[in-house]
């Protein structure tokens, strides 16, 4: 993370906080030393009566802050109990998260994108919870029916978040569009190149190389080297081309989420997981060229 960034993030809030408060402690100080005093005989009537709806003020932040976290915790453990259900999809939604904040900073977006899209990534399957059990966690190959409901869950997931759209509206372009194609082959709506918002073209491509190298139980999981090979043959047609040539710098220099088995080892005590009775979930988490095909 470039430096500027870095100290933006740990120290912006108090050039921002002295720039706010000097004016109003000085307006407080001429209240004080007003001659004749604005109100009553004292000038600290005044300043107290100045401080009150501060006051309440600082307090409904406060709570409005408190709001937010609580929603987001509760929507993050939503994601993760998706992807904890079964050792194929297990911090799938974390690790999808470090790839796409790699090549956000490596496409030089700034501190507030790459924030946004790390939150979009990690609640960009969260409409899975409206596709049924028995598709999602199907031990074998989807038919195209079934394929088709699996299709859903972005449109899904935007439905389920709306009514939270005042804190997570900026994340609804990454949940609706991370499953488009650079050839516009891609679902939900079929659109094509530039026309996919960057921030779900990042996270589609973080997307693919994580379900490649995590496997199913019909496909065996590739390994890093063949996963990065077929996102490059798929350059232009999947993936955008910018992107894929960003990824594979980035991979150049063997970053944690290289390999599955090295993050799982990593960010396993952080997120545990989630015993479940349920058989191991096939759904795909991309369209590859052999499903196109």
């Amino acid at each position: 993370m470039p430096f500027k960034d870095i100290w933006f993030h740990n120290y912006g809030w108090i050039v921002f906080s002295y720039l706010l408060m000097t004016p109003v402690a000085l307006l407080i100080a001429r209240m004080y030393t007003a001659s004749p005093p604005l109100l009553g005989n004292w000038g600290g009537w005044s300043v107290i009566l100045f401080l009150i709806p501060l006051y309440y003020a600082r307090f409904h932040w406060d709570e409005v802050v408190k709001m937010r976290k609580a929603f987001d915790s509760t929507v993050e453990l939503l994601s993760n109990t998706i992807d904890a259900k079964d050792s194929h999809t297990f911090l799938h939604s974390e690790r999808v998260t470090a790839i796409a904040s790699a090549l956000a900073r490596a496409y030089g977006l700034d501190a507030a994108q790459v924030n946004t899209i790390e939150k979009g990534s990690r609640i960009h399957d969260i409409g899975k919870i409206g596709i049924p059990d028995a598709i999602l966690f199907k031990p074998g190959s989807l038919t195209d029916e079934e394929f088709a409901v699996i299709k859903k869950h972005p449109e899904y997931g935007v439905r389920l978040l709306e009514p939270a759209q005042d804190y997570l509206r900026e994340t609804f372009d990454i949940i609706k569009y991370h499953h488009e194609r650079w050839d516009g082959r891609g679902y939900p709506e079929g659109l094509a190149g530039q026309e996919i918002p960057l921030w779900a073209r990042i996270v589609g491509l973080a997307d693919a190389y994580e379900a490649m190298t995590a496997g199913r139980p019909y496909q065996k999981a590739k390994t890093p080297e063949q996963a990065l090979e077929e996102i490059e043959d798929l350059a232009g047609i999947q993936f955008d081309p910018k992107l894929v040539r960003l990824f594979r710098e980035l991979w150049e220099t063997n970053p944690t989420w290289r390999d599955r088995e090295v993050f799982l080892r990593l960010y396993s005590s952080k997120v545990p997981s989630l015993e479940s009775s349920s058989p191991p979930s096939s759904a795909p988490e991309v369209e590859t060229s052999q499903r196109s095909s």
